[in-house]
């Protein structure tokens, strides 16, 4: 027995031409045989490389619906809150202009004095300016006239020769 190959009768009436080319063919078969199976261990290694990516792809496919879900509920919620901050910035202007309409209110019952000469008003400025007001406006003043309270405008005191500070009162019903 040579190479794996069972010797037979006809194998002793073989010319040495024919054996010679009986071992080729064995070589030439054992190699195919190697190749073969060097060929199916590399396609056991290349389906086995194609399994792991399928893993990752699918890995990956799930990773993206992951994704695209978040995306989506995030869209959903920046959605939500362009529309309460449209809302709410709608509310603030409202509110900005009754804010500016309460305080143009309360300042219409603030009236300013220009050129009242500094230190006249004694001890009670409050009482001063009524008296001073009712003097100038005599008959055109309501009965029920009062000054809430009045101040000068915050600062140093003038000197002497130097315009007056500006007096502010606030009258309790214009």
């Amino acid at each position: 027995m040579e190479n794996g190959v069972t010797s037979t009768p006809q194998d002793q009436i073989l010319t040495p031409q024919a054996k010679g080319n009986m071992d080729k063919l064995d070589t030439i078969l054992k190699k195919i045989r190697d190749y073969r199976q060097a060929i199916e261990n590399r396609l056991g290694m290349i389906t086995m490389e194609i399994n792991i990516m399928k893993d990752d792809q699918t890995k990956l496919s799930d990773r993206l619906k992951q994704t695209e879900s978040t995306v989506a509920e995030i869209l959903l919620t920046h959605n939500d809150n362009k529309n309460d901050f449209e809302r709410l910035q709608q509310q603030m202007e409202i509110l900005q202009e009754r804010v500016e309409d309460a305080e143009g209110r309360s300042l219409r019952n603030n009236i300013r004095i220009i050129g009242l000469p500094e230190g006249k008003e004694g001890s009670d400025q409050t009482q001063y300016i009524k008296t001073w007001l009712q003097s100038i406006a005599k008959d055109r003043l309501s009965v029920h006239f009062v000054v809430e309270r009045a101040h000068c405008i915050p600062g140093t005191k003038p000197v002497p020769g130097a315009p007056a500070r500006p007096v502010i009162a606030r009258i309790l019903s214009y």
